[in-house]
């Protein structure tokens, strides 16, 4: 099991980051990938949000790349979150240990 973490930083005025990432989450299951969790970030610049995505293996994440880019009701609200962002998100992986 890995998570994928991403984090989002908004330009000041956060341009609907928070409701973006909401719609993310819901066109994410209804697409049939795994949930979306989104957190918001207390401390550190004002405004990140953070999702985590609980995939079975980095494979079974990297082969959903494609099929991800290829899913219109994601891209179009990746179309409005990247604008509002300071700069390009940051992902990270992490494996879970048992």
């Amino acid at each position: 099991m890995i998570i994928v973490r991403r984090t989002y930083t908004p330009k000041p005025g956060g341009g609907g980051l928070q409701q973006n990432l909401r719609e993310l989450q819901k066109a994410t299951v209804e697409a049939g990938f795994p949930p979306l969790s989104v957190y918001r970030k207390v401390l550190g610049p004002h405004g990140t949000m953070v999702t985590v995505q609980r995939w079975d293996s980095v494979a079974a994440y990297d082969a959903s790349r494609s099929e991800v880019r290829a899913t219109r009701s994601i891209t179009e609200i990746f179309e409005r979150i990247y604008p509002a962002l300071a700069s390009t998100h940051e992902t990270e992986i992490y494996e879970e240990i048992v």
